[in-house]
């Protein structure tokens, strides 16, 4: 089992470092440190706001911890023929999970880690918690969530139950009582009741190695549901096989293609809209980045910053677009329109020039509630429409050439 585990592992590990190379290209990279840069500039500009202990600062804290707990669980790497071809070894498999536990122990430690240093100056100014505090609720959070793994693997098991109350609900509960008591009475409550429930949960989980009750469906549709999670990730910046996006009809969107009017030189306009609306992916990746883009503009105050946001998003909305293009071409059928590809990048502008004059105009409307009507406010809206310009009518068609090419 212990052969098996690590063969995958390394397997899984080389499949997921072929795809990481290809998203932390230098546009990725880019967007990336301005999002830190910005959003510690904006994080820096609210501590400095906070000069006394605030009413919902504690619950802020509980709220953010309890969610950093919940990241991560156990990569099983398992696969369908396992259920039929390794049946005959389901007594053996304690050992393999083991294994999985320990490699999926480290991204929960770590985002712990992470979420605790960040939120301690907040939880220091805002919700009055000193230094040895944090501390002590840290540790407890990294220890609960090793305890928490053993849910997990339980689960796969059968066993997560507390008589008709699932295990995960529980732990979830005490989590935020523990939580409470160590934020507003003793710190040092979640470290206790962590120890407790980790050694009470390490003897139950010594009970599955000779259950050999594996429950195999579940099992596989877990590490299924959390694969086909990461290559969604993925597939937002190349293509990933086996993962295609939903298509949902959205007929309430309908009134949006009206100004289309039905005539043989919208047909690929018609085309690229219509599937727009429909594809889950694409207007979800467009909403997403409009809706982060304009809450950090409404949020930061430092004309620089926010130039470069304006400008770096609306970029990286007609840079995700491209793909689209491509989705579209390769689908054989699309061929028999007697259209040139000139006219198919014609329409392609088009639609791509109405989503980002779309988010442009959303992005404007946060930054005059920022900046006011004011020099500083025309100069990012211009700025924006400098590079929505630029996008559509210089960047997009040459690479939406080569597509067709």
């Amino acid at each position: 089992m212990s052969e098996l585990w690590n063969e995958r592992l390394r397997r899984h590990q080389l499949n997921q470092f072929k795809y990481l190379r290809l998203i932390f290209n230098d546009n990725f990279v880019l967007a990336f440190i301005v999002l830190i840069g910005a959003l510690g500039f904006w994080y820096s500009n609210l501590l400095g706001t906070i000069h006394q202990t605030l009413t919902f600062g504690k619950p802020i804290v509980i709220v953010l911890l309890f969610l950093a707990v919940q990241v991560g669980g156990i990569a099983t790497l398992l696969e369908e023929p396992d259920s039929t071809f390794l049946l005959v070894k389901e007594k053996d498999f304690y050992k393999y999970f083991k294994s999985a536990k320990n490699y999926s122990s480290f991204l929960p430690i770590v985002t712990l880690a992470l979420v605790n240093f960040l939120l301690s100056a907040f939880a220091s100014r805002g919700a009055g918690l000193k230094i040895i505090d944090i501390v002590v609720i840290a540790v407890g959070l990294i220890v609960y969530k090793l305890a928490f793994l053993n849910v997990n693997l339980m689960e796969i098991y059968g066993r997560a139950h507390f008589g008709n109350v699932s295990m995960r609900l529980a732990s979830n509960i005490l989590l935020v009582v523990a939580l409470a008591v160590s934020t507003y009475l003793f710190s040092w409550t979640m470290l206790i009741v962590a120890v407790i429930y980790y050694v009470f949960l390490n003897a139950q989980v010594r009970t599955l190695e000779t259950s050999g009750q594996l429950q195999w469906k579940l099992a596989i549709e877990t590490e299924d549901q959390r694969m086909f999670r990461i290559k969604r990730f993925y597939n937002l910046f190349t293509d990933v096989p086996g993962v295609n996006s939903k298509i949902k009809r959205r007929k309430w969107l309908d009134g949006l293609l009206t100004p289309i009017k039905p005539v043989s030189g919208n047909t690929y306009l018609y085309l690229f809209a219509r599937g727009f609306i429909r594809n889950n992916e694409y207007i979800g990746l467009f909403l997403r980045l409009t809706v982060i883009q304009a809450i950090m503009l409404a949020l930061i105050d430092n004309f620089y910053i926010s130039l470069i946001v304006e400008m770096l998003f609306i970029y990286l909305v007609g840079f995700q677009l491209k793909p689209y293009f491509k989705e579209v071409m390769q689908n054989l059928m699309q061929r028999l329109y007697p259209i040139s590809g000139k006219t198919k990048i014609a329409d392609f502008t088009k639609l791509s020039t109405t989503i980002l004059s779309v988010q442009w105009i959303i992005s404007a409307l946060a930054i005059i509630y920022k900046f006011g009507m004011s020099m500083n406010s025309l100069i990012i809206i211009v700025a924006g429409l400098a590079v929505l310009i630029f996008v559509n009518y210089f960047y997009m068609p040459r690479q939406l050439k080569k597509y067709l090419d």
